[in-house]
């Protein structure tokens, strides 16, 4: 698709009348017209779909579309089939985006032509910074070092998980078959982010802390309802078991990386039957 956007921000919204016009307002403040900000509306019952729509009469870089509710998987996948941009973000409803974070996607995209960019995040008002990927202030990575410089962090640790500190070109989400995992609820990111490094020719890695998230007692990973933290169960298993397929895929399965898979899902899944155990005795 033709378009003159270099950059769209799609925002999955499901009751967010409370932080979304800060959330809008973090991306509209950058007033370049090489933006598009995608609002999917997830069959929110609260007053999110006006607040949209009222900033979006004043700024027609915000576009606004409302589903019925589906989770944020879909409204994701509503969001890409819908945007224009030739990269494309992932902001959360309460989160926000910080230190000109676009301009420095600008900056990158300019400079390299990457097929992925990576940022760094900082948890609530500063209450947690990400560490650091590499020493290096920006670190561009061929495909043929990802295996022993970016696969690891997925077999060994949450570094890669989010998708919210990615800036992708628009084609390595168009690829992504999601009928195997259109109904997951808990891991999503994780399943995407596999995807897209599996797939992408090298990537970007910033020092640059450029993005705000804000923990959501009312997420679905704090969930303690217990039909939730079944399926949330569910989900890791099938997630996280995954990582085997990619371990071959990556050629990296061995013994020793076996292993670490199998911490790591023991680890993910023991957090939740904790949960789970605290909800029956209550």
């Amino acid at each position: 698709m033709e378009s003159n956007k270099n950059i769209s921000i799609i925002i999955p919204i499901y009751n967010a009348e409370s932080t979304i016009e800060e959330c809008l307002m973090s991306i509209l403040k950058d007033n370049r017209q090489d933006i598009e900000v995608i609002a999917i509306v997830d069959g929110s019952v609260d007053n999110s779909l006006n607040i949209c729509k009222k900033i979006s009469k004043k700024d027609n870089r915000l576009k606004v579309i409302y589903q019925e509710n589906q989770g944020i998987f879909l409204a994701r996948q509503n969001g890409i089939k819908n945007s224009t941009g030739k990269y494309i973000m992932f902001v959360d409803s309460d989160d926000y985006m910080i230190n000109n974070s676009l301009e420095k996607m600008r900056e990158m995209i300019k400079k390299y032509s990457p097929d992925l960019i990576r940022f760094r995040y900082m948890k609530n008002n500063g209450e947690y910074e990400q560490y650091k990927y590499f020493e290096e202030k920006e670190k561009y990575i061929k495909k043929e070092e990802f295996r022993e410089k970016i696969y690891p962090m997925f077999i060994s640790g949450y570094m890669l998980n989010a998708m919210w500190t990615n800036c992708i070109k628009r084609e390595y989400l168009e690829n992504i078959n999601i009928d195997k995992y259109k109904n997951v609820l808990y891991g999503e990111d994780l399943m995407y982010n596999l995807e897209i490094f599996s797939n992408i020719q090298n990537a970007v890695f910033l020092e640059d802390v450029l993005y705000r998230y804000n923990t959501n007692e009312n997420s679905i990973t704090r969930t303690r309802e217990i039909k939730r933290l079944l399926k949330n169960l569910e989900d890791c298993i099938t997630i996280y078991t995954s990582l085997y397929t990619y371990l071959e895929k990556w050629n990296m399965l061995d013994s020793k990386n076996i292993l670490k898979v199998q911490e790591r899902i023991q680890k993910e899944a023991s957090s939740i039957i904790n949960l789970i155990k605290e909800k029956n005795v209550e």
